[in-house]
C-alpha cells in the first residue's frame, strides 16, 4: 500500500510543480499576467522550461536525487505562491477534475514493449551520469532518443527512486485534455467558430478513447496528441477575420519544438509553420517580431541542443537518415549500419518482418510498392481496419447526434493546411506504414477536419446543443474508465497485479543490463586498467568529466 500512496502523492506533486515552472516561464517570458492563464498551456510551457533544463543539465550534472528535489520544489513553491492568482482565473478545478481521472492510467504493471529495452536505461543512465557520449554504440534504442527521457529522469526522487519514471506521457496527455476542453468551452460559450469545435470535441474523444492505455505512448503518442492541437491552432488562426495579433504564433511554435524534441523524425511537420506565414498579411513584420523574440530563440536552442544529443550519440543529427550522418568520428555509427537500420525500420512497418517472419530479400521487398499485398495481409487487416472501423464509428456517432438542418457558413481557409496533411499522410505511407509511426493522428486529421466542416453547415444550434456536446465528452469519458478497468482486471489476472499492495511496475528487473556494462567500462577507464576489459566490444575513453564510447572500426 505504500507504493500506492507514494505515486498518488508524487503524482500531484510533480503536476503542480510543472504548473509552477510554467507560471515563472509565461510571467518572464510572455509577460502574461496570472490573472489571465491557461493551465493547459502553462502546463506546456512548464514541460518546455524542464526540458531544457534537463537538457543542458545534463551535460554537466547527473539528475540525482538532491539535483532532482531542487528542480521540483523550486516549481512546487512558485505554484503555491501563485495559488490564489490560479483559483481566480477558475482554471484549478477543471485541472484537478481531468488529473483526477487520468489516476487510473498511472498504475500499471505492464509498460511500453520498449521501456525494458531502452526507455528505462536510458533515463536511469541520466540520473548517475553526466555528458555521455557515443551511448548508441550500446543499443539500438539509445540511438533514437526523447525528450521523454530527459523529463522522466528529473522524477528520479527520494523513497519511490525510478518507479515514476513511466508517468510522463499523463503530463502531456492531462496538459492536451485540458486545451482541448477549454476550446470546447470556449466555442460553446461564443457559439463561433462551430468546426473547430467539432474538431476539438472529435480530438478529445479520440485521443482518450483510442490512446487510453498510458503504457502504450511509448514516445510517440504524446508528439501525436500535441500535432492534433498544433493543427487545431493554425486553423483558428488561419480563418481569423481580421489579422491575428502576433503573440497568437508563439503556441504554435512552442508546440512544434516540443514535438521535435520528443521525436526529431517529426521535423517534417515544419511546413504547418508555413501555412500561418502563407496566410498572414504582413510577413516581414511577423518575421522582424520572431527574430526579437525570447521564446523564438528558447525553441530554437530546444530543437538544436536535440541535434546536438543526436550527434553525441551516434554522429548522426537525426538518426538514421544517413545524410545526416558523420561517420568520421570516433563514436559515430557506420554509415553500413545506419543504412542496415534505416532498411530494417522500413522493412518493420512494411510488415516485412515480426518476431516469427522476415522476408527473404528486404532490399527489393521495400523498393516501390512490392510490399503492399503483404502489407495489406499482415498488418492492414486487422491492425489498421479496426483502427478505421472505430473512426468511422466515432464519425457516425457525431453525425447522429448533431446532424440537423442547414446553416449559413462562412468559407474556410483550409485547403492548403489539407493538402500539407495529404503530403504528411503519403510520405508516411510509403515510409514507414505503421499506426505508431505516425499514422494515428494523421488518418484521424484527415477524416475529423471535412467532417468537422459539414458538421457546422449542417447542425442546428438548438437549447440542447450544449447539452449534447456534454453528452459526447461524458461517453468519452466513460469509454475511457472502462477499458482502463479491463486493462487493470486484465493485468491482475495475467500478473497477479494489485496497486493496493504493490503499485510498482513488474518489468523493471530486466533493464540494468546496459548500465552495469557501462559502469564496468568506466571502472576500467577511471582505474585505469582498460586490459581487464578487453573483451568488451565497446571501448572508452575519457574526454575532459565525460566519458565517450565507441568500437573499434
Amino acid at each position: 500500500m505504500t507504493s500506492f500512496f507514494l505515486i498518488f502523492f508524487y503524482y500531484w506533486v510533480i503536476i503542480f510543480s510543472i504548473v509552477g515552472h510554467g507560471l515563472l516561464f509565461s510571467k518572464f517570458i510572455f509577460k502574461q499576467p496570472n490573472s489571465n492563464i491557461n493551465i493547459g498551456y502553462i502546463g506546456l510551457y512548464g514541460i518546455f522550461s524542464l526540458l531544457l533544463i534537463s537538457y543542458f543539465s545534463s551535460f554537466f550534472l547527473a539528475h540525482d536525487l538532491f539535483f532532482n528535489l531542487i528542480i521540483i520544489i523550486f516549481g512546487l513553491i512558485y505554484f503555491f505562491v501563485s495559488f490564489k492568482k490560479i483559483l481566480l482565473s477558475n482554471n484549478f478545478k477543471i485541472l484537478i477534475i481531468i488529473y483526477s481521472l487520468l489516476l487510473i492510467t498511472i498504475y500499471a504493471a505492464k509498460q511500453h514493449d520498449d521501456f525494458g529495452y531502452y526507455h528505462f536505461p536510458y533515463t536511469q543512465l541520466l540520473t548517475e551520469y553526466s555528458g555521455l557520449i557515443g551511448i548508441g554504440n550500446f543499443n539500438h534504442g539509445f540511438r533514437t532518443h526523447s525528450s521523454i527521457f530527459y523529463l522522466s529522469s528529473l522524477f528520479y526522487l527520494p523513497f519511490i527512486k525510478y518507479f515514476l519514471f513511466h508517468l510522463t506521457p499523463v503530463f502531456f496527455l492531462g496538459f492536451s485534455n485540458f486545451i482541448l476542453y477549454k476550446k470546447i468551452k470556449d466555442y460553446l460559450d461564443t457559439k463561433n467558430n462551430l468546426y473547430l469545435l467539432f474538431l476539438s470535441l472529435f480530438s478529445l474523444v479520440f485521443v482518450n478513447v483510442f490512446f487510453y492505455r498510458l503504457a502504450e505512448h511509448g514516445t510517440d503518442r504524446s508528439a501525436m496528441v500535441l500535432i492534433i492541437i498544433l493543427v487545431i491552432e493554425i486553423m483558428y488562426l488561419i480563418n481569423l477575420k481580421k489579422n491575428y495579433e502576433k503573440d497568437f504564433i508563439l503556441n504554435p511554435i512552442i508546440l512544434i519544438s516540443i514535438i521535435f524534441s520528443l521525436k526529431a523524425f517529426y521535423i517534417i511537420y515544419l511546413p504547418l509553420f508555413l501555412v500561418v506565414l502563407f496566410y498572414y498579411k504582413e510577413k516581414n513584420k511577423l518575421i522582424i517580431f520572431l527574430l526579437k523574440n525570447k521564446v523564438f530563440y528558447f525553441c530554437i536552442s530546444l530543437i538544436f541542443i536535440c541535434l546536438f544529443t543526436n550527434f553525441l550519440n551516434t554522429g548522426c543529427l537525426i538518426y538514421p537518415a544517413n545524410f545526416l550522418c558523420y561517420e568520421n568520428f570516433q563514436w559515430s555509427i557506420p554509415l553500413k549500419e545506419v543504412e542496415q537500420m534505416n532498411l530494417w525500420y522500413q522493412q518493420w512497418s512494411k510488415a516485412g518482418a515480426n518476431p516469427n517472419f522476415r522476408v527473404e530479400n528486404p532490399e527489393e521487398y521495400i523498393k516501390n510498392f512490392n510490399w503492399l499485398s503483404n502489407w495489406f495481409q499482415m498488418y492492414f487487416f486487422n491492425k489498421v481496419s479496426d483502427f478505421l472501423l472505430g473512426i468511422v464509428f466515432l464519425i457516425f456517432l457525431f453525425m447522429s447526434i448533431f446532424f440537423r438542418k442547414k446553416i449559413k457558413t462562412n468559407k474556410k481557409k483550409l485547403l492548403l493546411l489539407y493538402i500539407i496533411l495529404l503530403i504528411l499522410f503519403f510520405e508516411w505511407f510509403y515510409f514507414h506504414p505503421a499506426l505508431r509511426y505516425g499514422g494515428y493522428h494523421l488518418i484521424a486529421l484527415l477524416f475529423f477536419l471535412p467532417v468537422s466542416i459539414f458538421l457546422e453547415k449542417y447542425s442546428g444550434l438548438k437549447i440542447n446543443f450544449d447539452k449534447k456536446v456534454y453528452l459526447i465528452i461524458f461517453l468519452g469519458i466513460l469509454v475511457f474508465l472502462t477499458r482502463n478497468a479491463l486493462r487493470l482486471n486484465k493485468e491482475y489476472k495475467a500478473y497477479n497485479y494489485n496497486p493496493i499492495k504493490n503499485a510498482y511496475y513488474k518489468d523493471f528487473q530486466q533493464t540494468f543490463l546496459i548500465n552495469e556494462n557501462i559502469k564496468k567500462i568506466i571502472m576500467c577507464i577511471d582505474k585505469k586498467t582498460n586490459e581487464s576489459c578487453e573483451n568488451n566490444s565497446i571501448k572508452a575513453k575519457k574526454i575532459f568529466n565525460s566519458h565517450m564510447f565507441y568500437k573499434k572500426k
